[in-house]
């Protein structure tokens, strides 16, 4: 098959190839990095100076670092920012972002549930 004067054969059994959903298991272990992150904020000495490192960084092009958490679980990072407090915000309140993050996740299929020791 030729398209635009090149083999197009390799691409059309692609174009309708969609990227597969991640997995739960995949989902879950993000979601208990953020949550851990946040438990760790309220914990002593260099875990919270460490927790707040993580999730004030900007750096996006680690596969764990909270930017690309954040993309992975389609969640806003300002919302997380602003229930762990560090971030303040006139738009929103706690309770929207904790809200609008809960339904990110539940549309993604993840439990909500907080687990102990979890703010």
């Amino acid at each position: 098959m030729m398209r635009e004067g090149k083999n197009t054969a390799i691409y059309v059994g692609f174009e309708d190839l969609e990227q597969p959903e991640m997995a739960t298991p995949e989902r879950n272990l993000l979601r208990a990095i953020l949550l851990n992150a946040m438990a760790d904020l309220n914990r002593p000495g260099d875990f919270a100076r460490r927790a707040k490192d993580y999730l004030l960084s900007k750096e996006d092009d680690y596969i764990f670092s909270f930017q690309s958490v954040c993309s992975f679980l389609n969640i806003n990072p300002h919302h997380i920012l602003l229930i762990a407090g560090l971030e303040k915000s006139d738009r929103y309140t706690v309770k929207a972002a904790s809200k609008e993050v809960e339904e990110a996740l539940q549309d993604k299929g993840i439990e909500c549930a907080t687990p102990q020791g979890a703010p």
